[in-house]
């Protein structure tokens, strides 16, 4: 058995390595604010969100044609929203950025009149960057070209009206529906991607250079997602249909691209949103989804929302999402899980909307639009426990009388020839403690103890009668105790959380330990019949299940079994009638493959 034996400790090892080595953290609730809405604080449902560096939040409100900043506790600011006065107009705000001083950078479109147009006035509509300063003042927009130029061609003008009501022509840039993408560096500079290029103006608004992304190192860029900028001045692009995050210098030179489809550390399932922290590494968020269910013991509940057919029990669901950490080489660092329980009405709904330079994580509920703010924490977290207590104290009672049609004692209907009295007792406690370690690694422990007592009280109305030992009274009382205490531990491991190649590992382990008492005695005082049984046993068991495949798995068990039993038995007579001492270990082996053709 001792190579089997090593085997079990090996998988566990195993197990407990694989936690260790694929390092997390885990989040915890910080505050709610925000919410749907045209008040100071609230939004729509098109919102784009920025930080600065002192945890101020800003937000672009797309339908509400308004920029708002709140504090890093979701309080309100200011606003930014054009009056008759102003000389910018937000005609349909996404983007936004904070640069290092605090100056807000918001993507838009302008309308510019191309020089020396008249009867009818030529107008170019374009995408810009309008820039406020750190108290939401306008500074400047900065057009991404220059738009000032005429037009060669006027195939895609649409008619219009200037300002004073006069016939021109409006030229679009490109879909006007498009999106784009802003970051600002440390130095002022200004980054716009825009149809696979990216847009370099510099901290005066003036164009530098317009960058390729699709380089031939790079690769096509297919769906690019978010942006965002280092310290040093690198770019990062996530690029959500090719699963991975592409790097580029100051000066739009492609360095490295990291990230593959997958959900296993340092893998993407399509990316959409990055940032680049100030200690150097990225935070990447991607969709990536692990399903944690946990069946209890407690019945179903009728017309409950959270359970699915065909099961008598509640199972609850836990939904984990992940955000990862990279080196700015693109070595995985870690990852950060958050946990949603879907029988929470609060975590139905949430949807990650941006991240902060600390790494605080703001969730959206889609519902209501409040933002709910979660902080990064340690790995050890309440809510990754799920405990289950049961207790059950039953009593039963009963009371048989019979009387036979040919009484014994001739006095049919007056009395019963036999009588017993049942009494029984049972206590069952139970405990369960799981702790789902990641999205990968469960561990468990469960301690169950059953009580029993048991008493058998017999009373015979027969007449005296002679043997060799004499004339005894018969009636007798049983008495059963037992006692036993099951203790066990559970790992889990899901090897693969694809529903087509999904694979599971795992181990137990657990120890039983039994004990009964059971005494027989005559209740009359002349009988000194008497019967003492003992039963002392206990196992000890460990296992493991390890799929070999889809529609294979190899089971294997180790129960080693070892304990007593012993009685005495004293006649009428108080003379030892009879005793007995058995005494078993033994050690049994199973090892299966299950299958399915």
């Amino acid at each position: 058995m001792g190579i089997f034996h090593k085997l079990f400790w090996v998988l566990v090892v195993s197990l407990s390595i694989h936690s260790i080595a694929d390092a997390h953290r885990e989040v915890k609730f910080v505050q709610e604010f925000g919410g749907k809405g045209t008040q100071e604080g609230q939004f729509a449902e098109k919102t784009f969100f920025a930080f600065d560096r002192d945890g101020g939040i800003y937000v672009a409100d797309t339908e509400n044609y308004r920029i708002q900043k709140l504090d890093a506790n979701g309080r309100f600011q200011f606003e930014i929203q054009p009056t008759e006065s102003d000389a910018f107009i937000l005609r349909n705000p996404t983007d936004i950025a904070v640069g290092q001083d605090g100056a807000v950078y918001v993507m838009d479109w302008i309308i510019i009149q191309v020089a020396g147009t008249e009867s009818p006035k030529v107008f170019n509509y374009a995408p810009c960057v309008h820039r406020f300063d750190s108290d939401g003042n306008f500074v400047a927009s900065y057009p991404l070209r220059d738009l000032t130029k005429r037009v060669k061609s006027l195939e895609a003008a649409a008619p219009g009206l200037d300002a004073d009501g006069n016939y021109a022509l409006i030229i679009p840039q490109g879909d006007t529906e498009r999106s784009f993408l802003l970051t600002v560096d440390d130095q002022g500079n200004i980054y716009v991607f825009d149809n696979g290029d990216i847009h370099k103006l510099d901290a005066t608004g003036q164009p530098v250079a317009i960058f390729i992304t699709s380089q031939p190192s790079a690769g096509q860029l297919s769906k690019a997602a978010d942006m965002t900028v280092d310290r040093q001045g690198n770019l990062y692009i996530v690029d959500e249909a090719s699963h991975r995050v592409l790097k580029y210098d100051a000066n739009g030179k492609f360095l490295l691209s990291f990230g593959e489809y997958g959900d296993r550390a340092g893998q993407l399932i399509s990316p959409f949103h990055l940032i680049a922290l100030d200690d150097g590494t990225i935070l990447v968020a991607d969709r990536a989804k692990y399903k944690k269910d946990y069946a209890s013991n407690l019945p179903r509940r009728q017309f409950d929302p959270f359970q699915f057919g065909g099961f008598p029990y509640r199972v609850f669901r836990t939904r984990l999402r992940r955000v990862q950490r990279f080196f700015a080489d693109g070595q995985y660092a870690e990852k950060i899980l958050i946990r949603f329980q879907r029988e929470n009405e609060r975590q139905a709904h949430l949807k990650l909307k941006a991240i902060d330079h600390s790494g605080n994580l703001y969730f959206v509920n889609t519902e209501t639009l409040t933002l709910s703010k979660f902080a990064p924490v340690s790995a050890l977290i309440a809510s990754a426990f799920q405990t289950e207590v049961k207790l059950r104290y039953t009593v039963d009672i009963e009371d048989v009388e019979i009387d036979n049609l040919d009484d014994l004692d001739a006095n049919f209907g007056t009395g019963a020839d036999f009588d017993e009295r049942i009494k029984q007792y049972q206590v069952n406690a139970s405990v369960t403690l799981s702790y789902d370690v990641n999205e990968d690694l469960r561990f468990g422990i469960s301690n169950r103890v059953t009580y029993l007592k048991y008493t058998d009280t017999s009373f015979y109305r027969t007449r005296d009668f002679e043997d060799f030992r004499g004339s005894f009274n018969q009636d007798d009382q049983s008495t059963d105790e037992l006692w036993e205490d099951r203790i066990q531990l559970n790992f889990t491991l899901i090897r693969n959380h694809d529903p087509y190649r999904y694979r599971t590992a795992g181990a137990f382990a657990y120890l039983d330990v039994f004990r009964e008492d059971f005494v027989n005695e005559a209740l009359d005082p002349n009988n000194d019949r008497f019967l003492d049984f003992k039963m002392r046993f206990s196992d000890w068991g460990a296992g493991m299940h390890y799929d070999l495949g889809r529609s294979f798995q190899l089971r294997f068990m180790v129960v080693h079994f070892f304990g007593y039993a012993e009685y005495d038995y004293i006649d009428e007579t108080n003379i030892l009638y009879a005793t007995g001492f058995q005494e078993s270990d033994f050690t049994q082996a199973l090892l299966t493959i299950d299958g399915v053709f």
